[in-house]
């Protein structure tokens, strides 16, 4: 199947306070705060194996907010 992949260096601007979320996880709702140089790829992977209590969705369409990929 065809996936769509964000890749990015993670390197915080410098005076931006990271909380504890993003610092566990690499997540933050600011983005562009903490992701260098992203490039979107489309990369074929196999068809994961589900579990009994996991669910595969067919996504249809997405999209990717401009404030976070772009500054």
């Amino acid at each position: 199947m065809k996936t769509v992949t964000l890749n990015a260096k993670w390197e915080p601007k410098p005076g931006f306070k990271l909380g504890f979320k993003d610092i566990d996880g690499k997540l933050t709702y600011l983005g562009s705060q903490v992701w260098r140089n992203p490039e979107v790829i489309v990369v074929d992977k196999e068809i994961p194996k589900i579990k009994q209590d996991e669910v595969l969705i067919k996504v249809k369409r997405c999209g990717i907010c401009g404030s976070d990929f772009f500054e």
